[in-house]
């Protein structure tokens, strides 16, 4: 069945428009002539099998991909950290940073995840904490300072201060009040007056 439809095309007044599935019609009139604007056209139709569930797992899929490709950029650059080259640390921190600032979510998270994993090994821990700070992308900030304070309150002082330092680096709010927060807590020593320091 067709159906009438009332658009505006110009500021004289309305034209009727004449719709059913596959063929719209406009009839449009000047002074001079009156003519019928014809467009043909499809109209996509859903297929019954597309569901919500299978549209969520095709998301997963695309994120998890996302995940495991990120993780194999992390590692691939953590393996060229040098205790003896300072140069070629920052060159590290700096590229998982852009990957982060890149990929957004999939790549914050993965991040912080391998964080936790790679916990008891400080000359990779570091460099990644510093490069989580690093980065700059906005919709992941609240997360990374959140896992970046959570490190600073680890019992190791070498992550504490990793995590600290890291905190230091990233510009956003939520990095400044964990920083406020630490440096309040006198009991923690250098850690608050490092915090501090970073807060200038």
């Amino acid at each position: 069945m067709s159906d009438f439809v009332t658009y505006p095309l110009s500021n004289r007044g309305q034209r009727t428009m004449l719709e059913d599935s596959t063929v719209a019609t406009v009839p449009i009139s000047s002074s001079t002539a009156t003519t019928l604007l014809s467009q043909a056209f499809n109209r996509a139709v859903a297929s019954p099998s597309y569901t919500f569930l299978t549209s969520f797992d095709q998301y997963q899929k695309i994120f998890s991909g996302q995940c495991d490709r990120v993780h194999s950029f992390i590692y691939g650059q953590l393996d060229n950290v040098d205790q003896s080259d300072d140069d070629q640390n920052e060159e590290v921190v700096d590229c998982i940073a852009r990957v982060i600032d890149l990929v957004g979510e999939p790549a914050s998270c993965t991040a912080v995840l391998e964080a936790g994993i790679l916990k008891e090994n400080l000359s990779a821990l570091e460099p990644l904490l510093l490069a989580i700070g690093t980065s700059r992308h906005r919709d992941t900030e609240y997360l990374r300072a959140e896992a970046l304070h959570g490190y600073a309150k680890d019992p190791d002082y070498r992550v504490r201060r990793a995590a600290v330092r890291a905190l230091g680096r990233m510009k956003a709010l939520p990095a400044k009040h964990a920083l406020e927060e630490i440096s309040s807590q006198k009991e923690m020593g250098e850690i608050a007056l490092l915090a501090a320091a970073m807060l200038r």
